[in-house]
């Protein structure tokens, strides 16, 4: 009894903690974080869920609630790679391994933007030269189930961020927890990612010739160093709830719903469901993401899963989102899982 206290009174200062967050005031705030690359879904189960704070349950929970990790059935590795707009491509690895102690795992998420035409004001157009310009983020997690009720888990990560010869680097946390209330099969989840340091570029592409007297005659032109600023990372705070709504003997229907409230956009809700059948091996699923939004750029999600265990207990996942998105089309993703 005294331990089922210790875990509630925990619970209640991590939902705390974060609450005053939510009295932001309701500007958009578009554009004023730096390494946007964490937005992007990550999962094609979570990507066409929508809503998925409170039910992670594959590899990608150490990127979205890594107290998720303690639903995973077994030892996973899942590998994910997206094509999206122009030649761009987010990819996403990771692996994690049950222990008698709870769940570890580790992840590396990037977006390759490309090659670019190098452009200057002194070549008046292109110089003939190419560079390159990705975004990666290194993390390590661990999860473990502090009760039957409640899991808690947290991810450290490594944020780079490099364009040509220019780079910035930050360090970040996430942190979630996962509890199964007495309330007909209703879990509740709260979440939060990315809080670390900020991001501020730098590099020898920041490094120009200067006159700092041009009224005087001479040619001292001292190199000096372009001022950048520093920007925040893309903080999320998401507190939502999972309800297993129906059980039949084959088949599952859960619906959930996110509260989303990020520092570099208005809060907004999510809303998902995902039904399943033929004894845990079919998924279907929906969703519709952050209504209420301003500037909100995606419109709906959806997709399909399925899941196979050999004999020798090997297991393998396919799962597959269409989200939809104004402007720019939409974006298929693949995922696929290997359980051991």
């Amino acid at each position: 009894m005294m331990k089922e206290r210790i875990i509630y009174r925990l619970f209640l200062t991590l939902t705390l903690m974060f609450t005053p967050v939510l009295t932001y005031s309701q500007l958009s705030k578009v554009g004023t974080s730096a390494a946007e690359f964490l937005r992007i879904p990550v999962g094609a189960r979570a990507a066409s869920i929508s809503a998925y704070a409170a039910n992670t349950n594959d590899g990608a929970s150490m990127i979205l609630n890594p107290a998720g990790l303690t639903s995973v059935p077994k030892s996973e590795v899942i590998i994910e790679i997206t094509p999206w707009y122009l030649d761009m491509t987010h990819s996403f690895f990771g692996a994690s391994m049950l222990t008698e102690k709870g769940v570890v795992g580790v992840h590396v998420l990037s977006l390759n933007y490309g090659e670019f035409e190098e452009t200057t004001a002194e070549a008046q157009g292109l110089t003939g030269r190419t560079f390159n310009a990705y975004s990666v983020s290194f993390g390590l997690s661990y999860a473990r189930q502090l009760l039957p009720q409640f899991s808690i888990g947290g991810t450290a990560k490594v944020i780079h961020e490099q364009i040509a010869k220019s780079s910035a680097s930050a360090l970040a946390f996430d942190i979630g927890t996962i509890y199964q209330t007495p309330f007909d099969n209703i879990n509740f989840g709260v979440s939060v990612t990315n809080f670390g340091s900020k991001l501020q570029m730098n590099g020898n592409d920041l490094i120009i010739s200067s006159d700092p007297d041009e009224s005087q005659t001479g040619n001292y032109e001292p190199d000096a160093l372009l001022a950048t600023q520093s920007f925040d990372l893309p903080l999320m705070l998401k507190v939502g709830l999972n309800w297993d709504a129906i059980e039949l003997k084959n088949a599952r229907l859960a619906l959930s719903i996110d509260g989303n409230n990020p520092t570099n956009n208005t809060q907004s809700i999510s809303i998902g469901g995902e039904l399943v059948l033929a004894n845990e091996q079919v998924m279907i699923r929906a969703g519709l993401p952050y209504i209420g939004q301003k500037d909100k750029i995606e419109t709906f999600t959806t997709g399909i899963g399925f899941r196979y265990s050999s004999i020798s207990g090997v297991g393998l996942g396919f799962n597959y989102s269409y989200n939809g998105y104004k402007y720019l089309g939409d974006i298929n993703k693949l995922s696929l899982q290997i359980y051991f």
